[in-house]
């Protein structure tokens, strides 16, 4: 089956080439075209197996519930992915994605975060990724935690092992489950990596 990238080229580095699809997005790049364009591609392709999301996750140093200001910054807050960003006001648009795409991984940070004071507010990021994952009708894997990653001059972007837990989010377990073993979930940097 196919695989497909999508990489908003705020978060720096190389796009990794080795995938059946490969789309760079910027900060002018609508939501809408980014979705439809994903969908075209996976219908092209009779299906994604992966669909790889390498863009900036939303943190910020909120307690909406609390209406307070916090002294450290939690994610949850959805996804820097184009113009308007993916979050809990637009994941609707994933529908289009319903039957064509098998597995979402989200390379950002903290899309699977969600501080105490944010849960049920547009800031609740498990909130999010169960969303996206009930819409779409994909297995969305997410990481709770700040990712870091390396790039360098003619490499593309490698994220490495995970920082924190992984959540595997889906229609039976749309609240998540805690991923024992996330290495398996890897950004495609070598033909190698497209057959693990």
């Amino acid at each position: 089956m196919s695989s497909m990238v999508i990489h908003d080229r705020r978060l720096l580095g190389e796009t990794p080439a080795w995938y059946n699809f490969v789309m760079q997005v910027n900060a002018l790049t609508q939501i809408r075209h980014i979705v439809e364009t994903t969908a075209r591609r996976a219908r092209q392709a009779r299906r994604l197996r992966r669909l790889h999301i390498l863009c900036h996750g939303f943190e910020s140093n909120w307690d909406l519930g609390g209406r307070l200001c916090l002294p450290s910054a939690h994610g949850g807050f959805g996804l820097q992915l184009g113009l308007e960003g993916l979050n809990l006001f637009n994941y609707g648009l994933t529908g289009s994605w319903r039957g064509l795409v098998d597995e979402i991984v989200l390379f950002a940070c903290a899309p699977a975060d969600t501080y105490r004071g944010n849960v049920g507010t547009w800031g609740d990021g498990k909130r999010f990724c169960g969303y996206l994952a009930l819409t779409s009708g994909a297995r969305v894997i997410a990481a709770r935690d700040t990712q870091y990653y390396n790039y360098g001059a003619g490499r593309p972007i490698e994220f490495g092992a995970w920082e924190g837990p992984v959540y595997e989010y889906s229609e039976a377990s749309p609240e998540g489950t805690r991923i024992g073993n996330p290495a398996r979930y890897r950004v495609q940097g070598s033909r190698a990596a497209i057959a693990a």
